[in-house]
């Protein structure tokens, strides 16, 4: 069966793309580990496709990072799946998203929580990414912002979050995401400077307690102009 997507602007097979589209949830995001039936649903019920340059549709389900301008890329499905489970959202959650990007994980946010404040610095991001929503529907209030958010952008000071998502690495730790985070909130963020990196999830335990699980090891690219840790020099 064909049929023809306004969002996309062309025909789509659509018997081909569910397909592939269950063969991803089944052969790349389940196996793993990512079980909870609430997190398989959102890579069913959010079009992938549509949130992929034209170019790389072919590869909107494969297990690979794709190229989205800016030398930024969307992340893979599989490390999409593994920061959607490991966040449990909640319908009442309020959700900061650091590097819009694609807009696809902000569109999973948006499904689940209740608020999503989303920040990129490229504004032909945001608005690329505002269109798809509108367009996809179904989800909950985006506020949508141009902002440098590799430390936690100084319009959002004061503000706390249940949820918080770093798409790009970080060198280092950075304590402001960590206290806007509520208490029993969770942060998701991949740490270190090496061609192997670890993602975390840090939940916030008490007034100025942390609970900090590594959860796998991964390569995600930096957060734009995070300064670069100073290297050891030998004499």
């Amino acid at each position: 069966m064909v049929f023809y997507s306004a969002l996309l602007g062309f025909p789509v097979l659509d018997f081909h793309f569910e397909a592939s589209r269950e063969q991803m949830i089944a052969q790349q995001i389940r196996a793993a580990g990512v079980l909870r039936e609430k997190t398989l649903a959102l890579f069913r019920e959010v079009p992938r496709e549509a949130f992929v340059p034209e170019r790389y549709r072919t590869l909107a389900f494969a297990d690979c990072e794709i190229p989205i301008g800016h030398g930024e890329s969307m992340m893979s499905p599989t490390v999409e799946g593994q920061c959607l489970d490991a966040l449990d959202l909640q319908p009442g959650d309020r959700i900061l998203e650091i590097g819009t990007g694609s807009g696809f994980l902000t569109a999973c946010l948006a499904r689940l929580g209740r608020r999503v404040t989303t920040v990129d610095l490229n504004a032909d991001f945001i608005d690329q990414v505002r269109l798809r929503h509108q367009s996809i529907g179904g989800l909950a209030p985006i506020d949508y912002r141009v902002e440098d958010g590799h430390h936690l952008p100084e319009s959002l000071s004061g503000e706390t979050f249940d949820v918080i998502v770093l798409t790009g690495s970080l060198y280092l730790p950075d304590l402001s995401f960590k206290r806007a985070l509520a208490p029993g909130g969770r942060l998701w963020m991949v740490l270190g400077t090496g061609p192997i990196q670890e993602a975390h999830r840090i939940e916030r335990v008490g007034a100025a307690a942390y609970d900090d699980r590594i959860l796998f090891e991964t390569r995600l690219k930096p957060l734009t102009h995070q300064p670069e840790p100073q290297k050891f020099r030998f004499a």
